[in-house]
């Protein structure tokens, strides 16, 4: 049985503005990312999520799949420079420079929303103790 994904494909579309990509490989990714966000934040199968949870659930699954199928360009240097970020450029000495942001085309969550999520659903604390050593051995409280 395949578990839910956050997103659909139409909601995708609209989110990004990328209608060239093809619909399998946005369900496809749709799906990877949605699992991934799962055993990330430690969602398990069939565990009802509130609407605000929902909500930046599809947010994150949407803006990491944008990531990994549409590269971000920058056009003005004669043609598209896919991946970058920045650039610039100057005229009498001729330069040109450019920044690559995610050149590999990774998928990946944005910190503060998965963070966001994470308190959302209560799983974003860790908890341990620490039992000091006095001479080499523990101290019992």
């Amino acid at each position: 049985m395949s578990q839910e994904t956050y997103a659909t494909c139409d909601e995708y579309i609209i989110a990004t503005g990328d209608d060239s990509s093809p619909d399998d490989r946005i369900r496809m990714m749709l799906e990877s990312q949605s699992a991934k966000l799962r055993a990330l934040v430690g969602i398990r199968s069939g565990e009802g999520l509130s609407e605000d949870a929902r909500t930046l659930a599809r947010d994150l699954v949407i803006d990491a799949c944008r990531k990994a199928l549409v590269p971000p360009t920058l056009e003005g240097f004669g043609s598209d420079l896919a991946g970058a970020s920045t650039a610039s450029f100057s005229a009498n000495g001729f330069q040109q420079s450019v920044t690559l942001q995610n050149p590999s085309g990774s998928a990946y969550f944005d910190r503060s929303m998965l963070s966001a999520l994470r308190r959302l659903l209560g799983r974003s604390m860790r908890m341990g103790t620490i039992s000091p050593a006095i001479g080499g051995r523990n101290v019992p409280r």
